[in-house]
């Protein structure tokens, strides 16, 4: 086990007996206690976007962050208007991403094989989140009546048939790739490991606090370790320091701007609620960053000695 795995077990078993001794913890606890940890480690995994993508491309900082930000723009039009849509979009485009990040590593070249393994790896850890906080998920939905809309999407029934499904394809590619030799034992036993103790967490954890552990550990902290050991390779940045100047321009940018949206909803400037705006910019975050990743991936999975 590596030094996030190890820390994300560490976490996992410090805050099981703290969520267990206060019995069941409110929507508002869990997000009061889990959204600082989003902003300030999720964000940063992504603000180094352009410069991961304008490597060897004819195209200005200007025009990327342009069109960066047309996206986000387009995404939150899409939410307002389809959010239904949305939302599934939101769904299965972080599924892949999810996926993408976990297994990136293994593959110089990824083939439609190594594709599909990564959206259904993504889509089992999602429809697990799901399925082993079922109740929790339709009370919070039930709070909101901007979610509501969204659970015809969490049927009990669907979702169980979704995880299942997505549980066998992902173990099935696995060992596929373990007896054609594309990789080792070690890493089957490693990662089918990793994805239990995931699903694991969900299980005996709140719903926002076992997805938060996850997203923060396993996906931020992961994928921030790989950009500076890829830009270390580059010789690019020379420390960690050095690494967090250049994620804080537009980490700081980004939270600035959550915060006005947060200002605004509680002004009732905007007329939705905390948690649907934190998805809806979450989500709007993620469309274009999933794109700047599947590139960057090609170049770090090629700089890589696995």
């Amino acid at each position: 086990m590596n030094k996030i795995g190890f820390f994300f077990v560490a976490s996992f078993l410090l805050l099981l007996p703290l969520v267990l001794s206060n019995g069941e913890m409110s929507a508002s606890n869990q997000l009061a206690l889990c959204v600082p940890f989003i902003l300030l480690l999720g964000i940063p995994h992504g603000a180094i976007d352009n410069r991961l993508f304008l490597r060897d491309k004819k195209i200005k900082n200007a025009h990327f962050i342009a069109l960066y930000v047309a996206v986000i723009f387009l995404n939150i039009g899409l939410w307002l208007l389809f959010p239904l849509l949305a939302y599934g979009l939101f769904l299965i485009i972080s599924a892949y991403h999810f996926g993408q990040s976990q297994f990136a590593q293994y593959f110089k070249k990824p083939r439609f094989l190594h594709h599909t393994m990564a959206m259904s790896w993504g889509i089992c850890v999602l429809s697990g989140l799901i399925f082993f906080n079922m109740a929790e998920v339709h009370d919070i939905m039930s709070i909101d009546e901007n979610f509501n809309a969204f659970n015809v999407l969490h049927q009990k029934t669907i979702t169980q048939i979704v995880f299942g499904l997505s549980s066998g394809l992902t173990l099935l590619i696995l060992f596929f790739f373990l007896f054609s030799k594309k990789i080792s034992l070690n890493t089957v036993l490693k990662e089918t490991f990793i994805l239990f103790l995931i699903l694991f967490s969900f299980k005996v954890l709140p719903f926002l606090i076992g997805f938060t552990l996850y997203f923060v550990i396993l996906h931020s902290i992961k994928v921030l370790q790989e950009e500076f050991t890829f830009l270390m390779l580059k010789k690019e940045i020379y420390s960690w320091k050095h690494f967090i100047a250049l994620l804080a321009p537009l980490t700081i940018l980004s939270l600035l701007g959550i915060a006005f949206v947060f200002i605004s909803c509680h002004f009732e400037i905007i007329s939705l609620s905390y948690g649907y705006c934190l998805m809806m910019i979450i989500s709007s975050i993620t469309l274009p960053h999933v794109f700047v990743m599947d590139r960057f991936y090609s170049l770090f999975s090629s700089s890589i000695s696995v």
